[in-house]
């Protein structure tokens, strides 16, 4: 908690660092990452250079299975925030080639239950486990310019990321294991490409 806490203040303070800068450029839009995760997205400063926030909904379900023996429940839920920095140049008309840099951090919570009912017996299984991921990312995409106002980019975020959490089994003699996760990721993966949709205007 306290690690969230720290990093919503660090995000608190940078965000009013960029309100502070003088705005010829903004731009809100929608971002996709593997066609099925969607976030939103802003961006404030000038044409060549700008300040870049981005909400990620990485995954969200709620799925019960239910017999007349057993019920099965499953949950889980994920986002993820990036922070940071970027930079234009334009290549040729209405294409434009960006790189920069972003601060990230990742959330995940995923939760299992298995329930058994007999007349004489009765049985649990639960799993839960949830992880924090700070990091940093490197950005290079492009941007392709349809008019004025409307802008559609891609762009890939080689990353480095440290993970952390615990995980709490119960098995069903209801013997309980807590375990804690650490670890580190980086690289490219599937989650490392996203594709935006942006609405521009400018001062």
């Amino acid at each position: 908690m306290k690690k969230t806490l720290l990093i919503l203040m660090i995000l608190t303070f940078s965000i009013s660092i960029m309100a502070q800068e003088k705005t010829k450029q903004k731009e809100i839009g929608l971002v996709f990452n593997n066609f099925d995760n969607f976030g939103l997205s802003l961006k404030t400063g000038n044409e060549k250079s700008l300040w870049r926030f981005n909400t990620l909904m990485i995954t969200s379900s709620n799925q019960d299975e239910i017999s007349e023996s057993n019920e099965i429940k499953q949950k889980n839920i994920g986002f993820g925030i990036k922070f940071g920095k970027e930079y234009r140049k334009e290549i040729v008309e209405n294409f434009e080639f960006r790189y920069g840099l972003d601060l990230s951090f990742n959330y995940y919570k995923y939760e299992y239950e298995n329930t058994e009912d007999y007349s004489y017996n009765y049985n649990q299984r639960t799993y839960k486990k949830t992880t924090y991921q700070p990091g940093i990312n490197l950005v290079f995409g492009f941007n392709y310019v349809i008019n004025d106002n409307i802008v559609i980019g891609a762009e890939l975020l080689p990353h480095f990321s440290y993970i952390t959490g615990t995980s709490t089994n119960t098995d069903y003699n209801f013997t309980v294991v807590e375990s804690d996760i650490s670890g580190i990721s980086y690289g490219l993966s599937n989650t490392s490409a996203l594709l935006s949709i942006s609405y521009r205007f400018r001062k």
